[in-house]
């Protein structure tokens, strides 16, 4: 499917509303966390850090989509909502965007840096990444300087990390509750953004171009996470815009390239899911499909 076959002006405009939309939410959440956070009660503080979760979870589907697509064309705000979608998510978005790609490469197999050890367990695996970048980042970092092909590149992963690490210190240096709040807080966001990647390749085979990812067709999780459980289509074809999944899932259905046990109306972020892949990540266990939705 060509840029021309998926309707790009339709699909792919200059500004993305729904997902800057989103975005914006952070943002208001963000100011408004900073500016109230001393007069508010502990129980508000709790509050505030729990939908500051949710809100940051959601913009992780937009900071993926805007990777592959951007959701702003035009260069400057491409490059601002680059650096605010990394501070909303914890990466240091150059970074994130190199290690990302290493993933689109390789699928989840040999030479992916952020796929699982033999035999690690899928908590075990989503509380090492979630800890890795703030507690033992060396070989990471020297993977994605090393990946940095211009010297553009690498002034923007300097920048990157100024920007996450020097806004969580200045928070926490002016109000050590906040900032020590908010980088538990993104902790336990990316312990769940890992997550995402285990139920998406549960099963997946990274050597055979029809099983590369698992497809969700929940009309829930697609609805509000930008048709990111469309995820054999986006592996195929990862520059192809998130409007346009659906139909390319249903191209490579009609051409048998869609197995159908990788194929569920369940959603990855359902109890369901979660069950499978805890029983089966690191485990012998069965490959057996999440069951229906109800």
């Amino acid at each position: 499917m060509t840029r021309n076959d998926t309707h790009a002006t339709r699909v792919d405009p200059r500004l993305d509303y729904p997902s800057l939309g989103v975005h914006a939410l952070w943002a208001a959440w963000l100011v408004t966390t900073v500016v109230l956070w001393s007069g508010l009660p502990v129980p508000a503080r709790v509050g505030a850090m729990v939908l500051g979760w949710a809100v940051m979870f959601w913009n992780y589907a937009v900071l993926h989509n805007h990777m592959h697509v951007p959701i702003a064309k035009a260069r400057a705000l491409k490059w601002i909502v680059s650096r605010t979608l990394g501070l909303a998510c914890g990466f240091a978005y150059r970074g994130y965007y190199l290690h990302h790609f290493n993933h689109h490469r390789y699928n989840d197999g040999d030479g992916d840096w952020g796929r699982s050890r033999q035999g690690e367990g899928a908590l075990r695996y989503c509380v090492r990444w979630a800890l890795t970048p703030w507690l033992w980042p060396f070989d990471t970092v020297a993977k994605v300087w090393g990946a940095c092909k211009t010297r553009g590149q690498k002034v923007e992963l300097v920048i990157d990390f100024v920007v996450v690490d020097g806004t969580l210190l200045a928070l926490t240096l002016w109000q050590p509750s906040l900032g020590l709040s908010l980088l538990g807080t993104l902790i336990v966001t990316q312990a769940c953004i890992h997550y995402l990647n285990l139920a998406a390749h549960l099963g997946s085979d990274a050597r055979e171009r029809t099983r590369l990812a698992v497809t969700s067709t929940s009309s829930f999780y697609n609805r509000w996470f930008f048709n990111a459980g469309y995820h054999q289509a986006h592996h195929l074809k990862p520059q192809t815009p998130w409007r346009a999944l659906p139909e390319l899932t249903e191209g490579l259905e009609q051409q048998g390239q869609l197995p159908q046990e990788l194929k569920s109306d369940v959603s990855p972020i359902s109890p369901v899911w979660a069950a499978q892949v805890v029983s089966r990540v690191g485990s012998a266990a069965p490959e057996v499909t999440p069951g229906a939705s109800t």
